[in-house]
């Protein structure tokens, strides 16, 4: 059996694992997190390794609402993961608790480009998420270290990823909450022993293939042993110091994001590229890795954030790609975040004809759901989003990349050519959002009103 259990109770317990003494410096993390009051049950994510166990166990112990457990069997280690799942499970019937399972196989689902180690915690989290609303919880509790959070910072000051991630493990983000950032994993096995409660070892901890198992098990043992054998806790107090200007870096994001944003339809983010230029080297390097935390991307090195800033100077036409689901276009004077896969699914779009015999109604075109209505209007009229047509019993729709140097010659980006529209009826053409917006001849009589929606608008979506 691969699971631990030391049954202590011959073994005098010290204060500063006894009970009473983790009770008020749970209820603090508890009131300070949010949660130590609400009447909502938590969802504690549990994988059976002793840092979820103790997780669970003071939850469990310490805390008087009700608490479920979620288990994601991976299936990345075979028959191990079952065990695990299994020993979970036991658990749960020990503790008399609810758990909710699930096996997903990890290795089949990853995106384009991902990793096994970034694919499987994508992929937790999404389960972890959405059981928290399936189960009405107040939030998910995960089981994170104040070990995790020294090998958080020194992975990320390899990687130089600026202030942002030289702050370690984030206390609390979203509806998920890290109760245990005050401990050590050494106290927390030290609390198990003297309480008799069992774990898991996770053998996979040992594979220095991972970059945080090296960290881990390589990089800080020899910090420890050639230069300060207490680097864990001057990381951790470096981490503390930085949280300062990491709020002050997400303060200025958030007002640059929102600043500079434009709306473009099947754009996750865009904004001026005369915009990036006017702000100096570091702003501009604070505010694309605010624009990826605002998307969830992963944040990019120091050297790519570098190499991106350069191009923003260098150039007004390239393309960068962030991660395999994301990358930057630039046209004329517009930057764009597009996730390629819209790219792709356009390319086959081609022209139709639509029959227009009713009052009112609508048809879809590619991406695009344009509705229409036939009203008395006074003139022709070009709008960002709607449009005001002759009177006429059908249009044609073909896309960008089929039209003439009059329209293409405008400032369109070469990615958008297979994305938008060009509606034409009668010698009128109409490119919904390239369109500047003006009036034409008059009409004075029946006309047709048109409205376009862009059915696919990535904006704010999480990766």
């Amino acid at each position: 059996m691969t699971s631990k259990e030391k049954v202590s109770q011959f073994k005098a317990i010290p204060f500063s694992h006894s009970q009473e003494r983790l009770r008020k410096v749970f209820y603090d993390i508890g009131v300070r997190q949010g949660w130590w009051h609400t009447d909502r049950p938590m969802l504690l994510a549990v994988s059976g390794g002793s840092d979820s166990m103790a997780l669970l166990w003071m939850f469990h112990t310490l805390w008087r609402g009700r608490c479920i457990i979620a288990h994601l069997n991976h299936g990345i280690r075979g028959e191990s993961s079952d065990k695990d799942q299994h020993f979970v499970e036991e658990i749960a019937s020990r503790f008399t608790l609810s758990i909710e399972c699930a096996d997903y196989p990890v290795p089949e689902l990853l995106q384009r480009g991902e990793s096994l180690e970034d694919g499987a915690r994508r992929i937790r989290y999404e389960f972890l998420e959405k059981t928290m609303k399936k189960t009405g919880a107040w939030g998910v509790a995960v089981a994170h270290t104040s070990d995790d959070s020294a090998e958080t910072f020194l992975m990320n000051l390899i990687r130089g990823t600026g202030a942002r991630g030289l702050v370690g493990v984030p206390e609390k983000r979203d509806s998920f909450v890290r109760p245990l950032l005050a401990f050590s994993k050494a106290f927390l096995k030290e609390v198990l022993e003297y309480q008799g409660i069992p774990w898991r070892e996770d053998l996979s901890n040992r594979d220095n293939t991972y970059t945080r198992n090296r960290v881990r098990n390589c990089l800080i043992p020899f910090l420890q042993k050639e230069f300060n054998p207490r680097i864990k806790e001057g990381i951790l107090g470096i981490a503390e110091d930085m949280k300062h200007f990491r709020e002050t870096e997400e303060e200025t994001q958030a007002a640059l994001t929102s600043l500079l944003r434009r709306h473009v339809p099947f754009t996750a983010y865009a904004c001026s590229l005369q915009a990036l230029r006017s702000l100096d080297e570091q702003t501009r390097a604070v505010f694309l890795r605010g624009v990826g935390a605002r998307l969830g991307l992963r944040t990019l090195s120091r050297d790519r954030t570098n190499t991106l800033c350069r191009l923003v100077d260098e150039s007004s036409r390239w393309c960068f790609q962030w991660q395999k689901a994301i990358s930057l276009f630039c046209s004329f004077d517009l930057v764009a975040w597009i996730d390629p896969d819209i790219l792709v699914q356009s390319a086959g779009t081609f022209s139709s004809s639509y029959a227009l015999k009713e009052q009112s109604g609508f048809f879809e075109w590619g991406n695009w759901r344009f509705s229409w209505k036939r009203e008395w209007a006074s003139a022709r009229n070009y709008g960002t989003m709607g449009a005001v047509f002759p009177e006429s019993e059908s249009i044609e729709v073909f896309p960008l990349s089929m039209c003439g140097k009059t329209i293409r010659k405008r400032e369109i980006p070469e990615w958008a050519l297979s994305l938008f529209p060009v509606l034409c009826s009668r010698q009128m053409q109409w490119v919904p959002y390239w369109q500047e917006s003006r009036c034409g001849e008059n009409l004075q009589g029946a006309a047709l009103h048109f409205s376009a929606t862009a059915l696919q608008n990535i904006d704010g979506k999480k990766r």
